[in-house]
C-alpha cells in the first residue's frame, strides 16, 4: 500500500528544526544571527468549517443526433421557374433526357434535367 504523500511545507520545518538543533551545538554566541522564524500554523480547517459546501449543479445530459432521414436521387424535368414537371428514378437518365427532348420541342418556354433527392419511402411488403 502506498504512503501519504508529504507535503513540503512539513519537510521543510522538520528540516530547519533539525539545522536548528544541529546549529545551537555550534555557536559562538554571536548576535548578529537573525532570529528564528516561528513556523506558520495553518488555517485550512477554520476555513473549511466556515464556508458551507454547495451542492453540485445537476449535469446537462447531451442529446443524441438525430439520424438524418435516408435519401433517393432521381432526375427531374423543371420548368422555368424550377416547378417539377416530371419526376424518374436515377438510372433511368436515358427516359428523363427523352422527356426533356419532347418537351423542348413541343411547348414553348424553359425546360432542364436536374439531379434532386427526396426522402426515401421503401415499397410496401407484399402480403
Amino acid at each position: 500500500m502506498a504512503g501519504r504523500t508529504l507535503s513540503r511545507r512539513a519537510l521543510r520545518d522538520e528540516h530547519d528544526h533539525v539545522e536548528a538543533d544541529a546549529s545551537d551545538d555550534t555557536v559562538d554566541d554571536d548576535d548578529t544571527s537573525a532570529p528564528a522564524k516561528k513556523p506558520r500554523a495553518r488555517k485550512t480547517a477554520a476555513k473549511a468549517a466556515k464556508v458551507p459546501k454547495v451542492p453540485a449543479k445537476p449535469r446537462v445530459r447531451k442529446r443524441t443526433a438525430k439520424v438524418p432521414p435516408r435519401m433517393v436521387a432521381r432526375w427531374a424535368v423543371c420548368d422555368g421557374g424550377l416547378k417539377r414537371v416530371a419526376v424518374f428514378e436515377y438510372r433511368d437518365r436515358v427516359g428523363a433526357d427523352a422527356r426533356l427532348a419532347e418537351y423542348r420541342e413541343r411547348k414553348t418556354g424553359t425546360y432542364c434535367l436536374q439531379l434532386v433527392k427526396d426522402p426515401y419511402e421503401p415499397p410496401a411488403a407484399a402480403v
